[in-house]
């Protein structure tokens, strides 16, 4: 090659050189610009809330941009397959209960727990003593209820700050069930046996998650309250009445008095209503399971991308420029995590009490990091609901609940 030739050559290669050392990460970009990949999870509307927050992001930190992986159905199985086939995304939004089954895909990460005001979401990205994921929004549950029901029945509207008891929401739901027909108005939509029996005191797994304790006498009390509020003579609608029915859209029609299982996906929908006639109250009992999502970082990420995931990360969970907008009159992910950005979410709806969602945070009951959680927990949902009336089946509870926890023993003793 000529001297000349070889010359311009070489330039050309050290001014390439130069300009991918500009470029940060693994993801490209422009110069100067590192990218990184996003996945998530939702409804339209809570997509859409979830790019919301990722332009603010991109605002503040123009040097990072963030590729959306909006994944619409099958999430958790597409980011498995994801993940085996090495094309990870560089940071991933995973539910406390699904963490132990994607912990070794994820680096370790830092979390300043100070930051959150929940003992429950502080704790959300551990696992086995160390941290994976770093806590992003909650999804507490209450009760909502219609107050006119409560007028027309003559029964106390209850406290927007204390629990009722169990059997206290059983007597109040009997009294508020009345008429018959296409013109029945119940005192309560279906109760979740899941939520039940966290509310009756009962739990899936003992606290240091090596015992299945559903087939115990506070797991048989909560399912039979859930069998026989689904009777002839109940206060629930059956699982007929209810298939495919929306059970907000009863609450607002005033087919149903009480509403469990009230998630922060109805928040929008409840702040369109006249708020004077509804109201949100803590669940009975001890509460529902609360689900905290959390932000992965992924373990094959390169430093540049690491570094980006945790701004990334770290803004989304710790700021109110993210936190403020996880919450809206149009859609709602959850709950903020931080004190910040508490004021903002309450005004959302402020006569509804929305505090209830935020006491719920701060109270949850936390459930043991089980592995296979998920598929040990559909299997006994599928069996308990095929055979008793807590599906289509007709068995007694307290025999079919002993024999499933053997069965959830077998699972949980080979997952560990």
């Amino acid at each position: 090659m000529h001297r000349k030739a070889l010359a311009a050559v070489t330039a050309a290669s050290f001014l390439a050189l130069a300009a991918c050392s500009s470029e940060t990460g693994g993801g490209g970009g422009s110069a100067g610009t590192t990218t990184i990949s996003y996945a998530f999870w939702g409804t339209t509307d809570e997509a859409a809330t979830m790019k919301a927050m990722i332009a603010a992001f991109e605002k503040a930190n123009p040097t990072i941009k963030v590729e959306p992986n909006w994944i619409q159905s099958d999430y958790e199985q597409k980011l498995q397959t994801s993940i085996a086939g090495g094309d990870a995304p560089t940071v991933a939004e995973i539910s406390d209960t699904s963490l132990p089954s994607f912990a070794n895909a994820f680096k370790q990460v830092e979390v300043d727990k100070s930051v959150y005001y929940s003992p429950a979401v502080q704790r959300a990205g551990t696992f086995g003593g160390a941290d994976y994921a770093v806590p992003f929004v909650a999804k507490s549950k209450v009760l909502a209820l219609g107050k006119d029901a409560f007028d027309k029945a003559g029964v106390a509207v209850p406290s927007g700050a204390t629990p009722m008891t169990t059997a206290d929401f059983v007597s109040a739901a009997k009294k508020l069930t009345s008429g018959s027909g296409s013109k029945k108005v119940y005192g309560s939509a279906p109760l979740w046996y899941d939520g039940w029996l966290i509310a009756e005191g009962g739990s899936y797994y003992s606290a240091d998650g090596k015992q299945c304790t559903m087939g115990n006498p506070d797991g048989i009390r909560a399912a039979q309250t859930v069998v026989n509020a689904v009777k002839a003579d109940g206060f629930a609608p059956n699982q007929a009445d209810a298939q495919g029915q929306d059970m907000f859209q009863w609450l607002a029609d005033g087919k149903v008095a009480m509403l469990p299982d009230f998630g922060p996906w109805n928040i929008a929908k409840i702040a369109a209503l006249d708020s004077s006639k509804f109201l949100i109250v803590p669940l009975p009992g001890k509460g529902e399971p609360m689900e905290v999502d959390s932000l992965g970082i992924a373990k094959d990420a390169s430093d540049a991308e690491t570094a980006a995931a945790k701004t990334f990360t770290k803004f989304m969970s710790s700021t109110p420029d993210a936190q403020n907008l996880l919450a809206t009159t149009k859609s709602a992910l959850g709950i903020p995590v931080i004190q910040g950005s508490l004021d903002a979410f309450k005004s959302i709806a402020p006569k509804v009490n929305l505090q209830a969602f935020i006491d719920a945070v701060k109270n949850a009951v936390t459930t043991p990091a089980v592995k296979d959680k998920v598929r040990i927990e559909s299997a006994f949902s599928g069996d308990l609901n095929s055979r008793t009336a807590i599906g289509s089946g007709t068995e007694d509870p307290a025999v079919v609940l002993p024999q499933l926890q053997a069965e959830c023993q077998k699972l949980l003793d080979a997952a560990q």
